[in-house]
């Protein structure tokens, strides 16, 4: 079976490295990354096209993984945190989708990326609940917009392993604390939402699409 042509965006992230590293058996990944040991073009700049992948090839699949945790209280949060977080989360994806949109194959999936904070109400997560609540919109408009030429879906983890996610889990009393808050009693891993992903970019998934699927251990659906 010929292999899928997914292109990532933000490929130097923990959940990405781990879809490479699991998965290139099925899929031929394109990476896009600020670093450039995970680009396939150098200098990438999500705010500068110019330094954009010259397509050659049409996609099956674009997963758009770059993120903040900006986590603080809202007093203490500047106007422009609001501002860069959104150009991060939402803004980032509409540049790439909108350059790369005529380069998807019908069928194609999109995957996106959301959190807990978006479904249930946490302190310190003003910034990240605003623009990841803004994908979860983004994502069921474009799944309307698209049907049924292409699928879109959005995973919302809680706090997983990740070097994004590493300063809060440096000690092991702020590792067990974490757990305590989890009905399964632990803390993710990148393989968990790796596996995920490459399920939703299979045709395994076929049938999905207008999804935001929490990864989470139950955290925003039953407290224990």
């Amino acid at each position: 079976m010929k292999k899928k042509n997914i292109l990532l965006v933000g490929a130097s992230s923990s959940t990405a490295v781990s879809l490479v590293e699991n998965y290139s058996d099925q899929f031929n990944f394109i990476s896009l990354s600020r670093n450039n040991n995970y680009s396939i073009v150098e200098d990438f700049d999500i705010n500068d096209d110019s330094t954009y992948y010259s397509a050659t090839t049409n996609f099956d699949g674009i997963v758009y993984f770059p993120g903040t945790i900006n986590l603080n209280q809202f007093s203490r949060l500047k106007v422009d945190d609001f501002y860069k977080d959104f150009e991060v989360n939402v803004m980032g994806f509409v540049k790439i989708l909108k350059h790369y949109l005529n380069f998807l194959n019908e069928g194609s999936s999109i995957v996106l990326f959301s959190t807990v904070a978006s479904k249930i109400g946490m302190p310190f997560h003003s910034s990240v609940s605003i623009v990841k609540s803004s994908i979860d919109g983004l994502c069921k408009s474009l799944a309307a917009e698209f049907a049924p030429k292409y699928r879109v879906n959005c995973i919302s983890p809680s706090l997983f392993e990740s070097n994004m996610s590493k300063r809060f889990l440096r000690s092991e009393a702020s590792v067990n604390k974490i757990k305590e808050k989890n009905p399964l009693n632990k803390i993710g891993s990148s393989d968990d939402i790796s596996n995920l992903v490459a399920f939703l970019l299979s045709d395994k998934s076929k049938w999905i699409t207008a999804q935001n699927i929490s990864v989470d251990g139950g955290m925003s659906n039953i407290k224990i």
